[in-house]
Parts: C-alpha cells; structure tokens; sequence
C-alpha cells in the first residue's frame, strides 16, 4: 500500500533495503494466503469465494494459502482478477517500528483484513474531529 505522504518522514531512510529484505524472507509470496507476488490471479466468486486461482488452474485457500487442488478454468467462478502486489504491513501500526518480527509480506487483501479494525477507529476519530470543528460554526 502506498505510503501517505504525510507519514513518509516516519519511515527509516533505509525503507526500500528493509522491504527487500522482508520480501525475501517471504519467498516473494504473501506470508498468510500465499499469493505469488507481480501475479495476476483470479478471486473467486459464489461457491469458489474464500478462494483464488492461479493461471496454471490451481486453486487456493484465500485464508492459509493451502493448495486445494486444480480444476478447470472454465469450472471455476471468477470474481474478478487481481495483480498480486506484496506489501509490507506493521504488526503495531507504527512505522517507526521496523524489526522483523513486526513486520509481514502480505498482499493487499490480506494487509487490509488486517488492518480493518486500525482503519475504522481512524476514520471515526477523524469524522468525531469533523463533528467537532463543525460545532464551532453553529450558533
């Protein structure tokens, strides 16, 4: 996910060696579905959602990447194709913190599951801000 350019003082002047070095320990694929990295893939739809397929025709567990088998392409229910793009997400949140151990190759799907939750309290805390600075125009 792209940096916001408001948070990119926050990040080490070393960021593109230390995402190079987590995409390596990753084996370039996604650390929780096992998305391929610069892939194009296919998400399923109906009673193939919760997965994605390969363009070898092997299908895929979305949640633990575990190979579910391989089946015809013409067989399976595509919800829409997506260029896999490995991201590097912060466990904490904070992009100062840049250990190992708190850092994942995760693809966007993932990186935003995870996320979700951090996201809506910021969204909330932002239109609660909003509401606010509002009040101090009405009467």
């Amino acid at each position: 996910m792209p940096i916001k350019p408001e948070n990119r003082n926050r990040y080490p002047k070393d960021w593109h060696a230390i995402r190079a070095r987590i995409l390596a320990r990753a084996g370039n694929v996604c650390e929780k579905c096992k998305a391929p990295n610069r892939t194009r893939i296919a998400r399923g739809a109906g009673d193939d959602e919760g997965t994605y397929m390969l363009d070898t025709a092997e299908v895929f567990c979305a949640e633990t990447g575990q190979r579910l088998g391989q089946c015809r392409m013409s067989d399976y229910e595509v919800g829409r194709m997506v260029d896999v793009v490995l991201t590097i997400a912060h466990l904490d949140h904070v992009p100062e913190n840049c250990a190992d151990d708190n850092l994942r190759a995760w693809c966007q799907r993932c990186h935003l599951r995870y996320d979700h939750d951090h996201h809506r309290a910021n969204s909330q805390a932002t239109r609660r801000a909003r509401a606010g600075t509002l009040e101090l125009f009405w009467p």
